[in-house]
């Protein structure tokens, strides 16, 4: 049990590093072209997997719909989403991103968000690449299991 237990202790240490990475980086970005990080998310979803419903937007990105729903409102604001009416059923509205949106995310690329963990994976061996990306697979997949 006390190896479980340190075991442990190390996953939330590493995790814990590895999101303080994450954030540092995403913030640098955010603050170069005013986007937060939550609408970079949102964005990026719109633009990966087409127009979404905001139920479906805040499932797929961790958030809760009111957050959501008020990301979508600054970013319609801003020129960048829109909400469109399904035609066959008027209660359902989708979020579009525009053109604009769609060219700002072009020139930036989603993977420039993390480009200092990128740029350090970059840099890695073969093998650490390899075990890096085996080691975030499998805690996927179990993750995948766990929901």
């Amino acid at each position: 049990m006390l190896e479980e237990d340190r075991a442990s202790q190390k996953l939330i240490e590493h995790l814990l590093f590895l999101f303080r990475a994450l954030r540092h980086g995403a913030k640098c970005r955010a603050m170069e072209d005013g986007f937060t990080v939550p609408q970079r998310f949102v964005m990026g979803h719109l633009l990966r997997y087409g127009d979404l419903s905001v139920k479906e937007l805040s499932q797929q990105v961790g958030l809760t719909h009111s957050t959501v729903s008020g990301i979508v409102d600054r970013l319609e604001r801003k020129g960048l989403a829109k909400r469109i009416r399904d035609p066959q059923d008027r209660r359902i509205t989708k979020v579009s991103l525009t053109d604009l949106a769609k060219d700002h995310f072009n020139s930036m690329m989603t993977q420039r968000m993390f480009s200092g963990v990128v740029d350090v994976f970059n840099r890695a061996t073969a093998g650490e690449q390899m075990k890096i990306l085996e080691g975030l697979k499998t805690l996927r997949e179990l993750l995948d299991k766990g929901e």
